[in-house]
């Protein structure tokens, strides 16, 4: 009866629930293609377009290009605006925002990194600071790094910072889209907190069916009368940020993304229903032992062939249950199943020995000589 604790044990011990669990879920993610086309568009200022648009200046990105790629952007008619771009810089003091532009949202920096889970970040203004009032259309762009491989999975929708509770990013841009009848598409209202959750990667690497433009292409494009029929933006959540210089990227699950890319799956996240609270390792090392310990009690209450004819569906239902439980869905059952399929294999094996020893006595007893 100790087998499926100390089988458990042995597993969260070594640290293999947790990496069985991250294999798990990156492989979910890296083959999660919906079908339907993305709400998230990002226009993306290139290498190329940060030499020849914005003329090679940054820290601070040139103010005037970005204001001319805000308005290229504001032209398609898009749902809200985010801007990737770093706007705490005493330049943007004088920047222009355009009452004819849908709702923008800022990318609102910190002073520094935090050094520690303790210590609360230092939100700067927006634009400069030239007026307060536009910080409370702005969000933090933090995001959370797994401890070791510094692999982004989780984000939060609310920060603690010396301001008090400050919204991150992604979850500035979804209030203000949730907050919009844009194309009569309605979202649900979520949950705000400073719980870390999980980041729903999809659409790969690439971003299949979610629309990319380059900044340059954008102003193009916006030069035609006919832009706003195109409906390449229109209604659309646009996030606009930057590849150039090779900064601002992240491991993720998908492999390497810039910040904006990370963002874009962040927002997507949300728009489906939002992330989900990682379960921490003493619940599902709980409800593993549960399950260890129903499973070897239905082997040692039934004969071997009714136990191994009942073993498969009720593994099912315990990984589905599990997976209900831990996750608020269907979805990981494959999590918890070989945990279970372990347990019953190596309960399989106890009872061959036993069978097997029990098989060597009756011989020796059987071939035992006359005295």
């Amino acid at each position: 009866m100790l087998l499926a604790g100390f089988f458990t044990l042995v597993l969260n011990r070594a640290g293999l629930l947790n990496q069985l669990e991250t294999t798990f879920l990156d492989a979910q993610m890296r083959l999660d293609v919906p079908d339907e086309e993305s709400q998230v568009v990002i226009v993306d200022i290139t290498q190329k377009d940060f030499e020849n648009v914005f003329r090679g200046q940054t820290r601070p990105l040139q103010p005037d290009a970005l204001r001319t790629l805000i308005n290229a952007v504001a032209k398609g008619q898009p749902c809200v605006i985010a801007v990737d771009v770093d706007t705490h810089f005493a330049q943007f003091k004088d920047f222009n925002v355009s009452n004819e532009w849908p709702p923008v949202i800022w990318s609102r920096e910190i002073a520094e990194l935090p050094a520690d889970v303790g210590q609360k970040p230092v939100p700067l203004d927006v634009l400069g600071g030239q007026n307060p009032a536009l910080n409370e259309k702005s969000g933090i762009p933090l995001l959370i790094e797994d401890a070791g491989s510094r692999i982004v999975r989780r984000y939060v929708r609310v920060i603690e910072t010396t301001l008090g509770k400050q919204p991150s990013f992604a979850w500035a841009v979804y209030k203000e889209r949730q907050g919009r009848d844009c194309g009569g598409v309605r979202l649900p209202a979520l949950e705000e907190g400073t719980e870390p959750l999980s980041i729903r990667y999809s659409r790969g690497r690439e971003g299949v069916g979610r629309t990319r433009l380059t900044a340059s292409d954008a102003i193009a494009y916006a030069r035609d009368a006919d832009w706003p029929k195109s409906g390449l933006l229109k209604n659309k959540i646009v996030i606009i940020g930057g590849s150039y210089l090779g900064e601002d990227r992240h491991d993720t699950p998908l492999g390497e993304l810039t910040g904006s890319e990370v963002i874009a799956n962040v927002v997507e996240t949300e728009l489906r229903g939002g992330g989900i609270r990682p379960p921490n390792s003493l619940t599902m090392g709980l409800l593993l032992l549960f399950d260890g310990f129903l499973l070897i009690a239905l082997f040692q209450l039934l004969p071997l062939r009714k136990a191994l004819l009942l073993s498969l569906p009720i593994i099912a239902l315990l990984s589905l249950a599990c997976s209900l439980l831990t996750y608020g869905s269907f979805s990981r059952w494959a999590l918890f199943a070989p945990v279970m399929i372990g347990v019953t294999l190596a309960e399989l094996l106890d009872m061959v020995k036993d069978v097997y020893k029990d098989w060597i006595k009756r011989a020796k007893g059987h071939t035992q000589p006359e005295k």
